[in-house]
């Protein structure tokens, strides 16, 4: 396992296409209920927090700050998950339940795959934030439970007032 981490850390920082400042692949997945989301959105009527994530225990403890700011944000922010989970797991369900993110699945980890994010069996990628403006470009990425939530907050209310109503 330990040899998986050190060279899932070094394919991490080889993923210049997805850079700040760089176009975000375009993907398609469905949601919960069978309704595909694309991303980018294309249509220029929101920006994108996309959030790729196993709902682990601590991924499920960021979603209620994800939750707080999607309704702060209103129409101005869509927050995506991307689930790594299977169709038939209870998890994804239980979360969007809880809260009001879009979840979309993607159990087989194609688009993680496709954009070369590496991770470990069982885990997030390192990367697994991304924020894209109306055009799909990169403003920020990271991974979400290495910020502090404050951080996060800090950060969530400069690109709000940076957005139009």
């Amino acid at each position: 396992m330990w040899l998986w981490r050190l060279v899932w850390l070094i394919r991490s920082g080889w993923q210049k296409d997805l850079d700040v400042g760089n176009l975000f692949p375009p993907f398609r997945l469905k949601d919960l209920g069978g309704r595909p989301h694309a991303v980018p959105d294309r249509t220029g009527h929101s920006w994108t927090i996309l959030w790729f994530t196993n709902l682990c225990e601590d991924c499920r403890g960021k979603a209620p700050l994800l939750e707080e700011l999607r309704r702060e944000a209103g129409d101005r922010f869509r927050i995506l998950a991307v689930s790594l989970l299977g169709h038939d797991e209870a998890l994804p369900r239980q979360v969007a339940a809880s809260c009001g993110l879009t979840i979309l699945l993607d159990p087989h980890d194609i688009v993680a795959r496709k954009l070369r994010l590496p991770h470990p069996p069982q885990t997030c990628p390192f990367r697994n934030l991304f924020i894209l403006d109306r055009d799909g470009k990169i403003l920020f990425k990271h991974h979400l439970s290495a910020m502090k939530p404050e951080a996060f907050r800090s950060l969530w209310q400069g690109y709000l007032l940076s957005t139009p109503p």
